[in-house]
C-alpha cells in the first residue's frame, strides 16, 4: 500500500511540476525531466500500480471473509 501511495504521489507532484514549467520542465538540463523519469518507473517497478491494487483489494476481501 505504500508503494502505490508513493509512487502515485511522486507521478502526480512531478506531472503538476511539468506542467508549472511548460516544455522546459522536458529539458534534460533540469532536474525535473530525470524526477518524472524516476516517478514513473517506480510504478512500473516490482508489479505495477494496477496489479498492486488487486493484491490489496484480494487480500482485503480474504480478510474480512474470514
Amino acid at each position: 500500500m505504500a508503494k502505490v501511495f508513493a509512487s502515485d504521489t511522486a507521478m502526480r507532484v512531478s506531472t503538476d511540476a511539468v506542467q508549472v514549467c511548460g516544455g522546459s520542465g522536458y529539458m534534460r538540463e533540469y532536474p525535473l525531466e530525470k524526477r518524472m523519469r524516476d516517478a514513473k518507473i517506480t510504478q512500473i517497478y516490482e508489479g505495477t500500480n494496477q496489479i498492486q491494487r488487486n493484491i490489496i483489494a484480494l487480500h482485503l476481501i480474504r480478510s474480512t471473509a474470514q
